[in-house]
Formats: C-alpha cells, sequence, structure tokens
C-alpha cells in the first residue's frame, strides 16, 4: 500500500506540481527569451486548464474499457510526451497548444485518480493524513520547479526535456506500482448516476469560486513579480517556491485541522486563509509580502483540495466517490480556463490591485456557501 500510496503522490507531482504550477515559471523566461509572445506564453498556460474540462469526460469514457491503474499509468507518459513535443519550437505554435492541452486531459485524470486509487484501502482515521501525503506532490513540484526552472532562463529549451525527463521516470515507477484494482466497467453494467445531494452542489459551488480566485496568483504571479514589478528571475523563482512551500504544508496541516476541528471548520479556516492572501497581495508589493501572500495561498490552495476531497468522499459515499471528484475537478477546470481567457484579456484594462481584490472577494464567499452544511455529515460514509 505504501507504493500504491506514492504513486498516488507522483501523480499530483506530475499533473498539478510540474505540468500546471511549474509552467508559471516558465512564463516571463519563453517571453523575455523571445521564444513565445507574451499571448503565446500564457495560452500555454491556459491550455492545460482547457484540457482540465476535458479530463473528467476522457475518463468517464476510459474506464469503460482499461482499469483505473492503466488510465493513470497512461496519463503520466502523456504529461511526459507533452514536455518533450514542447522542445521542438520551429514547429507551428497549435503543435505546442495541443499537447499541451492533452497534458491537461491526463492531468486532470491524474487529478482525479490520486485519492481514489488508495483512499478506498485506508482506514478512516487516516483518510485526511493520507489525503494530505497525497497532495503533498503539488507542493513539492512548485518548491521544486521554482527553485530549478530559474536555472533555464538562457537555455529555456532544455526545460522541456528536464521536465519530460522526470515525468517518464514517474510513468515507470507507476507502472511497477500501480496493481490493478480498480478493473474496466463493463458497459451493461454501468452504474447509476447517483443524485447530486444539495450539500454536494454547496461544496462545488464552493469549488468553483476557488477555481476563480487563486488564478491571479497561480497564472501571473512569476511573471507579474518579473515584468511588472521588475523582480529578477532569480527571487520571482524563490517567491514561487514559497507557493510550493505552502502547498507541501497545507496538505499535511489541513489533515491535522481536520481532526483537530472538523473537515467544515478546518475548511473555514484554509478558506479565510486564501482571503487573506488575495488581499495581501492587492494593497502591498513588497517582496515580503509578496511572499507571506503566495505562502498563504500555496497553503490554501492544496489544504482546499484536500479538504474538498475528503468531504466529497463523506457526501457522496465511497461507491460515487470517482464520480464525485470527476464532478469537481470539470467544475474547478471549466471555470479556471474561463476565467482565465477573462482575466488575460483584462490584463490591459484592469489592474493587478482589483483584480487580486475580486478574487478575495471570490473566495470569502467560498467559505461563506459551506456554512449551511451541518457537521454531522462529515460523520458518516455511506
Amino acid at each position: 500500500m505504501r507504493v500504491r500510496i506514492f504513486a498516488c503522490f507522483l501523480a499530483t507531482f506530475v499533473a498539478n506540481g510540474l505540468a500546471r504550477f511549474g509552467y508559471v515559471v516558465l512564463i516571463p523566461l519563453l517571453i523575455l527569451s523571445g521564444k513565445l509572445s507574451e499571448a503565446q506564453s500564457i495560452q500555454l498556460g491556459i491550455a492545460v486548464m482547457v484540457g482540465y474540462i476535458f479530463g473528467s469526460v476522457a475518463l468517464n469514457i476510459l474506464q469503460k474499457y482499461l482499469s483505473l491503474e492503466s488510465i493513470a499509468k497512461i496519463s503520466f507518459l502523456v504529461v511526459a510526451l507533452s514536455f518533450f513535443a514542447c522542445f521542438f519550437d520551429s514547429l507551428p505554435f497549435i503543435w505546442a497548444w495541443t499537447w499541451r492541452f492533452l497534458a491537461g486531459i491526463a492531468s486532470a485524470c491524474l487529478m482525479v485518480l490520486s485519492a481514489p486509487l488508495c483512499l478506498s484501502f485506508v482506514r478512516e482515521r487516516s483518510r485526511s493524513l493520507v489525503s494530505g501525503l497525497i497532495f503533498s506532490g503539488i507542493g513539492v513540484g512548485v518548491v521544486f520547479s521554482g527553485f530549478v526552472l530559474p536555472h533555464f532562463a538562457h537555455a529555456i529549451d532544455w526545460a522541456w526535456l528536464f521536465l519530460g525527463g522526470i515525468s517518464l521516470l514517474a510513468f515507470l515507477v507507476s507502472s511497477t506500482s500501480l496493481r490493478t484494482l480498480y478493473p474496466p466497467k463493463p458497459v451493461a453494467k454501468r452504474e447509476k448516476v447517483a443524485k447530486t445531494p444539495y450539500f454536494f452542489i454547496l461544496l462545488l459551488i464552493s469549488v468553483i469560486l476557488n477555481a476563480i480566485g487563486y488564478l491571479p496568483h497561480t497564472l501571473f504571479w512569476v511573471d507579474y513579480l518579473v515584468r511588472f514589478l521588475h523582480f529578477s528571475n532569480t527571487s520571482a523563482g524563490a517567491s514561487w517556491a514559497f507557493f510550493g512551500f505552502g502547498a507541501a504544508l497545507g496538505t499535511i496541516l489541513s489533515a491535522s485541522l481536520a481532526q483537530w476541528m472538523g473537515l467544515k471548520n478546518a475548511s473555514i479556516v484554509v478558506l479565510l486563509l486564501k482571503t487573506l492572501s488575495c488581499v495581501i497581495a492587492a494593497f502591498s508589493t513588497h517582496l515580503f509580502w509578496l511572499d507571506i501572500s503566495i505562502f498563504l495561498m500555496g497553503f490554501g490552495t492544496t489544504g482546499n483540495l484536500t479538504l474538498t476531497s475528503t468531504m466529497a468522499f463523506h457526501i457522496m459515499g465511497k461507491a460515487h466517490f470517482v464520480q464525485a471528484s470527476s464532478l469537481v475537478t470539470m467544475s474547478f477546470g471549466i471555470f479556471q480556463a474561463l476565467f482565465s481567457f477573462i482575466f488575460t484579456f483584462a490584463l490591459g484594462h484592469l489592474s493587478f490591485y482589483f483584480m487580486f481584490l475580486l478574487c478575495g472577494i471570490a473566495l470569502f464567499i467560498s467559505y461563506l456557501v459551506l456554512l449551511p452544511i451541518p457537521k454531522t455529515v462529515f460523520q458518516r460514509v455511506s
């Protein structure tokens, strides 16, 4: 089981830590090196988010013919190939965009499967902790990206090969450690679609608001520091690493918070910290406070992800957990992609001050919508 948990940790490390958040470091490097224009560089970041939307649909189709473990292995390989494909920058831009889009689909599959592939086999009292360990892969990936990728500023092409090589190693590990426990589901025996409980709808609304609220930090942060506030690549990369430190701590400490004060109260604390992060970023351009802001956003992002996954498990039950994870991932993907386009378009018309403030309001509302959910919901699993 430990090897299986490690493979699930690698799923979040590759899917979000490298494919999604690792690319944030590359945006200003690609622009300043002349490899891509500002619009193209940001579009490659959005391509992954667009792919996220289709990840759940792809998973629902594939699991009729493949085991969940096989889907995870294929997803690892697709992410690795997408990095290698971006190395060939002499090809038309649509080549890189398409591969980043495919990486988004694969990343969504990995994020959906990372918890279901092992949480069902873990004792209830340990689920929050194991969930935290799994999603800590995001933070580890961000820290790794923040400290290592800025050193590729003068050899940006090699960054793609480097990231592809690491993802390929993760694929090889998953190939040997994920034994099939979830075989394909025959079409004739397809499960009935579970009715969506009211409390799960509230959870989805909170997820959607989180998808909007965290975007300026997780799409523009390094570019904001380098090209708008004129910090060096190294300083901006180190600042982004604070997101990773926060993300790594967020998964573990949010699990401890959940055991101490309950899932709902822990979620409230995490969402208020994310709100505070946006407020700090809106009112300060001093690097110390910006580091605090990005640290809190990292802590809140993975903390919220860990707690949301566990709350979905309790609300929907073991039988419908994969379905619930798919809905959460798809909803998150749709709105982060939509508002990524909106915020990118608004860059020339809306200051970062108003963008951070707007997102802080969205995150505060995401806390409010959880208030009607009774704590007793999280004390049972059907």
